[in-house]
């Protein structure tokens, strides 16, 4: 018999107490997270509401989506199929159960960062920015297998997700996926910000750790 996902290990989580806001990626849809608040939530089933506009009336029932937050020890994923979706405009509430469940626990934290050994640039979009404003380039400062710190001239608040892309050197590989910026600052006249990663395929986060160990390894030599 296969073990059903549970939502228990969660509950006393503030990221899914009622009221808590979350980035919802929603799958084979561009890759732009879509707001949500968490209205209940049990063992078995979440609900979850969303504001919709006009032009964005998908619908979602059958469809996968996944709730992606990071503590100070662990990287929480939750991949949910929609089961159930209401609309009372402009208000869409959508009823969710869990079907994969992931934790990795995070050792290192912000104190685990490094420094590239070489030039990394980080072409991004600002999502639900204006056209003017919305792409950019950054310079990679430090990273781990769950934060970055980029410098850029680009226009970009905390809060703000970007999509971003980046090669790692050496690999000649493109990883692509979502971070929201939690933390600026300002150097000269550049911002500085620290991100974490909100969606990235297994695949691409593989290599950032593997480059990361590579690092590790050579530092600690």
């Amino acid at each position: 018999m296969t073990d059903v996902p549970s939502l228990n290990p969660f509950m006393t989580d503030k990221r899914l107490q009622r009221g808590a806001v979350l980035p919802m990626m929603i799958s084979k849809q561009v890759k732009t997270p879509v707001q949500v608040m968490v209205e209940h939530v049990k063992s078995g089933y979440l609900v979850v509401s969303t504001e919709v506009k006009a032009e964005a009336m998908t619908e979602l029932i059958g469809s996968t989506v996944r709730l992606r937050w990071e503590t100070e020890s662990s990287i929480n994923t939750i991949d949910l199929e929609v089961v159930q979706e209401q609309l009372l405009w402009p208000i869409k509430l959508l009823a969710l159960i869990p079907i994969a469940i992931g934790v990795e626990i995070v050792s290192n934290g912000k104190r685990g960062l490094l420094s590239p050994d070489l030039l990394i640039k980080v072409p991004y979009k600002v999502m639900g920015a204006r056209p003017i404003e919305e792409k950019g380039e950054a310079v990679m400062l430090k990273f781990s297998p769950t934060r970055l710190v980029l410098r850029t001239d680009g226009y970009v608040s905390k809060g703000d997700f970007l999509h971003l892309s980046f090669v790692i050197p050496q690999m000649n590989l493109e990883v692509v996926g979502m971070a929201k910026v939690v933390e600026k600052s300002f150097q000269d006249t550049q911002a500085v910000i620290e991100l974490i990663f909100t969606d990235i395929h297994d695949k691409h986060h593989q290599l950032i750790k593997d480059y990361y160990k590579k690092l590790s390894a050579t530092a600690s030599s």
